[in-house]
């Protein structure tokens, strides 16, 4: 991918581009979706002059700075941000969001503020390394979906569901399911119907038959 051929385009056609940035691309308003990698901060100052973006996906080594040039893209419903770099120390774009996706191994809880700025939030990846899931309660209460790889999430962290009274599906990834833990998500869960454990061996059969018991269903592959 990332190769660009002159075409005669409808004026009202929409496009997709997935692949490394191509300066060919700026002053592009047909592309509407841009799915980009080894992305850099000068890249993201292109991409934050293309205001008619609805979805971006970045993935690379940018830092705070560069996503700040993120913010007058008033047009983004689904934004995803990669970076060992990041620390979360940026507001998100001035947009009617209804997914994020968040990842570096400096995010911190802290990080997390900024999506409590965007109650219209419905889907929430979060892949945050130095957090332990205390900033959980800045998330908007509105959620349908979260994803979580937190490698230090504290199992009381997630108190906070009981107040995200429409969360039907919760995503652990690299999470060991433990008592402690289930015993949370059974006690706070309001309406949950799914959880899912990914990247871990099968847990214990009593686990899963209280998470069974609550009305909670599993992932297929961690049935007994």
């Amino acid at each position: 991918m990332g190769e660009m051929r002159s075409v005669d385009l409808p004026g009202d056609v929409e496009l997709a581009y997935t692949g490394r940035w191509v300066p060919s691309l700026r002053g592009q308003p047909f592309f509407k979706e841009l799915d980009l990698t080894e992305v850099t901060d000068e890249i993201l100052h292109e991409v934050g002059e293309m205001p008619w973006l609805t979805v971006l996906k970045c993935r690379g080594e940018f830092t705070d700075t560069g996503v700040e040039a993120l913010r007058d893209l008033s047009g983004l419903i689904d934004l995803t941000l990669e970076s060992p770099l990041l620390r979360g120390e940026f507001a998100l774009p001035e947009a009617d969001l209804r997914v994020v996706s968040l990842a570096g191994d400096r995010l911190g809880d802290r990080s997390f503020r900024m999506l409590g700025l965007h109650p219209e939030l419905k889907v929430v990846r979060l892949t945050a390394g130095e957090a332990v899931g205390t900033g959980l309660g800045w998330l908007p209460p509105g959620l349908r979906m979260l994803y979580l790889r937190l490698p230090r999430l504290a199992p009381d962290a997630l108190d906070v569901l009981s107040r995200m009274p429409y969360l039907s599906t919760l995503t652990f990834a690299d999470t060991v399911p433990t008592l402690r833990l289930v015993s949370h998500l059974v006690r706070h869960a309001g309406q949950l119907t799914r959880v899912e454990f990914r990247g871990v061996e099968q847990p214990a059969p009593d686990l899963l038959r209280a998470l069974a018991e609550a009305g909670i269903r599993v992932n297929a592959d961690l049935q007994p």
